[in-house]
C-alpha cells in the first residue's frame, strides 16, 4: 500500500510538469555514459515511454562522447576540445560515423 500511495506522489507532482510539456518536443541527450549502464538505461527508456503516453513529444539524440574517445585512443588519435566542444577532423569523424551509425 505504501508503494502505490508513494507512485501517486510523484504522479500528482509530474504534473505540472506534464501540463507544461504536452504536446512540446523534448530531446534527450543519451550519453556514452548511460549507454554503458544497463540499469540506468533501463530507467530512462521507461520514462521515455511514460513521456510519450502522457502527451509529451520525446526525441532522443546519441551523444557516445565516451564511446568515441575511446576509439580514438585506441587509434592513437589524441582528441582535441575546443570551447567543451570536440573538435573533429577527417580521421576522428570516420570514428564518429563508425561508433554512432555502428
Amino acid at each position: 500500500m505504501q508503494d502505490a500511495i508513494q507512485k501517486a506522489d510523484v504522479l500528482i507532482e509530474a504534473m505540472g510538469w506534464i501540463r507544461q510539456f504536452r504536446d512540446k518536443i523534448t530531446v534527450i541527450k543519451l550519453g556514452g555514459s548511460v549507454m554503458e549502464d544497463p540499469e540506468a538505461l533501463g530507467h530512462l527508456l521507461v520514462d521515455i515511454v511514460f513521456m510519450e503516453s502522457v502527451g509529451m513529444r520525446p526525441i532522443v539524440v546519441h551523444g557516445g562522447g565516451a564511446a568515441i574517445s575511446r576509439a580514438c585512443a585506441e587509434a592513437k588519435i589524441e582528441p582535441r576540445f575546443i570551447h567543451g566542444r570536440r573538435y573533429t577532423d577527417e580521421p576522428t569523424l570516420a570514428i564518429v560515423e563508425r561508433i554512432l551509425a555502428g
